[in-house]
């Protein structure tokens, strides 16, 4: 069975190297709608055959009319999109535009029913990583569309509309920049991201699905490059193996956990 890839392009390096791969369609973050991403893209500069654009940030009133007139000048070589806000399924919903629509709400769309409701809509949703191997399972084989699979990369934990990296450095004179990694009081790493519409955190390690690929009911795996090196991508595209000895970082376990937390 051929996987479908659906490769966020994080970097042009990334793109120009891998638009040779057949079974790849790149999803680029949009300029101006887009956070989280190093690099963003004009819709102008984008002529891949085939492509999607990411819109994943909050919309005020500016950016709604900004948003519907962008939509309605799309390029024919732009065939979807995927974003986490459902006021923009209503305004693509009005609309009427004839391409894929795909709702990724990082952390929701944990169980088939939800998966269900939302699928009346959409033509695809992105199932949460939040959840175990079996209910992985028991979603792709109720879900009544294919679906999207968080296969690889860093994952969303959260997203601030506030300047977080430039606030810091405001208060304590500091002068971190605005791609940075952090670390908390446990030793556990976070890479951060801020641009004008605000500020992401992601995991400090890549988030591995790989062993799902060949699964029936899916649409596209999402491979997520931001922080990766196309080295890194390039071997998690061509690798049959599931990689867990390199990127143990997976869906949640079965098995009961005692969780302590230590005095201090």
């Amino acid at each position: 069975m051929k996987n479908n890839y659906l490769v966020v392009v994080s970097t042009d390096t990334i793109l120009s190297k891998l638009k040779q791969e057949s079974n790849i369609t790149f999803l680029f973050p949009i300029k101006g709608f887009s956070v989280g991403y190093p690099q963003t893209f004009k819709i102008e500069d984008i002529h891949e055959e085939h492509a999607f654009i990411l819109v994943n940030r909050m919309l005020d009133q500016e950016g709604i009319l900004k948003f519907k007139e962008m939509i309605c000048n799309l390029p024919k070589n732009i065939e979807g999109i995927v974003f986490d806000d459902i006021g923009v399924l209503q305004i693509l919903l009005d609309s009427n535009l004839n391409f894929t629509k795909i709702l990724f709400l990082n952390h929701f769309n944990c169980n088939y029913v939800s998966i269900n409701a939302y699928l009346s809509y959409v033509d695809s949703v992105v199932v949460s990583t939040d959840i175990t191997k079996d209910e992985v399972k028991e979603i792709l084989k109720k879900a009544y569309k294919p679906l999207v699979l968080y296969t690889f990369g860093h994952m969303n934990i959260m997203y601030s509309r506030r300047k977080l990296i430039t606030n810091y450095n405001e208060h304590f004179h500091h002068e971190e920049g605005l791609i940075n990694e952090i670390v908390n009081d446990m030793g556990s790493s976070f890479k951060v991201v801020e641009n004008d519409y605000g500020t992401v955190i992601y995991t400090g390690e890549p988030f591995n699905g790989l062993d799902f690929r060949g699964s029936e009911n899916v649409l596209y795996y999402l491979i997520n490059t931001v922080f990766l090196s196309f080295e890194e991508v390039e071997h998690i595209l061509h690798s049959d193996d599931d990689l867990k000895s390199e990127y143990p970082y997976k869906y949640l376990s079965n098995e009961e956990t005692i969780v302590r937390i230590k005095e201090r």
